[in-house]
């Protein structure tokens, strides 16, 4: 199994990505270590669903952008970005029209999808905090993914079912005989070869995030370990790749200025946020609690998911390493 580049280079690359990697992996580690230090200390109980919806919500920004992406990088006008816009809508619609009409097949593949999107995102940011050009990891990207997302989801699985029946009818939500202890036996040894992979070749801040990872979605309860991931690990960690790649915060990032940044990005979220959420308040005002909220947010969940993996997918296409930015006073950033 390949390891994961070592972010330990991470200050010395020079580049706009250096300052917003170190914030969201410190915000990662945080948030992950709080949900768990609460399940030991005093316990989530009933509580749980609190990390999930907040996780959930505050998760929506981070793709909120995604229209922005190739005028970033590839210098689009607007014709072009209206297109853009316009296909990537396009897209969301035809996969929700096909949630509601194949719930079943759709929910898998969507499942499969999303772990998928979830492992290639990490790959990609070890990549982007060591300075390295991005990779295509697989088996990385595959045990990772299962580990964020298909262990909470096995561990899960008897609290999820009341949501899966009411997305797929006519199911019982229940995962078929065997497929949860398959999933376990493959997935946790996987991520206990790749951390001693890690360890072995001294990347240790790698190796204490899958560590980490790991102690998330098997000590906390599954519905906060999700929780936590998407809306305080993932989506941070794309809102650090989207904030690099805006031109208008080079040189911010480069003096080591998050603020103006996250303003930028702010701004640039807002219209597509709000009107998510508007959807959602909808939703929940016909949901008749948490449980119905998410059984009718997946297909728009699946909607917005696809065409957003999409763009990151050719975001993470390999590449050459990011390149060395100039620092205000016109030197190499350090």
């Amino acid at each position: 199994m390949r390891p994961l580049p070592d972010p330990g280079t991470a200050d010395r690359t020079g580049t706009p990505f250096a300052a917003p990697a170190r914030a969201a992996t410190t915000v990662s580690l945080v948030a992950a270590a709080a949900v768990v230090l609460v399940e030991v200390t005093a316990g989530w109980g009933d509580r749980a669903w609190l990390p999930l919806v907040g996780g959930l919500l505050l998760g929506l920004p981070h793709g909120a952008v995604d229209h922005l992406v190739p005028a970033y990088r590839l210098r689009w006008g607007p014709a072009r970005l209206a297109a853009f816009a316009l296909g990537y809508a396009a897209v969301a619609t035809v996969t929700w029209v096909l949630f509601t009409a194949a719930p079943g097949p759709a929910l898998a593949v969507f499942v499969l999808l999303s772990a998928w999107h979830f492992g290639t995102g990490e790959t990609a940011f070890a990549d982007l905090r060591a300075g390295r050009p991005v990779r295509r990891a697989a088996l990385p990207a595959a045990v990772l993914g299962g580990l964020a997302l298909l262990v909470p989801l096995v561990r899960g699985a008897e609290e999820a079912a009341p949501v899966v029946a009411a997305v797929v009818p006519g199911s019982d939500g229940t995962l078929p005989p065997g497929v949860g202890t398959v999933l376990l036996a493959v997935v946790l040894p996987a991520a206990a070869a790749l951390a001693l992979a890690l360890l072995l070749e001294t990347r240790w801040t790698e190796a204490a995030e899958v560590g980490a990872l790991a102690v998330l979605v098997l000590v906390a309860p599954p519905l906060a370990a999700f929780g936590v991931y998407f809306g305080c690990w993932h989506a941070v960690r794309h809102t650090a790749r989207v904030l690099a790649e805006d031109p208008a915060n080079v040189a911010d990032l480069a003096a080591g200025r998050l603020g103006p940044p996250l303003r930028r990005f702010a701004v640039a979220a807002a219209l597509p946020t709000v009107a998510v959420l508007a959807v959602l308040a909808l939703l929940w005002s016909a949901a008749g609690g948490w449980r119905g909220l998410v059984a009718t947010d997946l297909p728009l969940l699946a909607a917005l998911t696809v065409p957003h993996a999409l763009v990151v997918a050719w975001l993470d296409r390999p590449g050459p390493a990011p390149a060395r930015v100039r620092a205000p006073s016109g030197r190499v950033a350090r």
